[in-house]
């Protein structure tokens, strides 16, 4: 079972990596990338599968996941609240902005 709402560990040696996963919504992991020829062995972090970067070190790129959950989840926080908000001044219904459909 994947623990969530901390760093946990897979793999080792050449397939080790680490999960970090926040509510279902946010996907975190640094996964070790080998070296390859004069490539040095280097860690790639990525949320959501969209790619943070490679770094020299697991901490380095651990970091900079964090950082980055941080901040988008500071955006998601605000989101909904600004949602809530609105849906309750609107009789608990999601507004909706005025949708006409296309004139073909």
């Amino acid at each position: 079972m994947r623990t969530r709402a901390k760093w946990s560990r897979w793999g080792w040696g050449r397939g080790e990596g680490y999960s970090l996963e926040i509510g279902g919504a946010f996907r975190c992991s640094v996964v070790l990338k080998p070296a390859s020829g004069e490539e040095a062995a280097s860690y790639s972090a990525s949320i959501n599968a969209v790619e943070c970067g490679r770094y020299a070190d697991r901490e380095s790129a651990m970091r900079v996941v964090e950082q980055r959950l941080e901040s988008d989840m500071a955006r998601v926080m605000r989101d909904w609240t600004v949602y809530q908000a609105l849906k309750a001044l609107n009789g608990d219904q999601v507004p909706r902005m005025a949708l006409h459909p296309r004139k073909r």
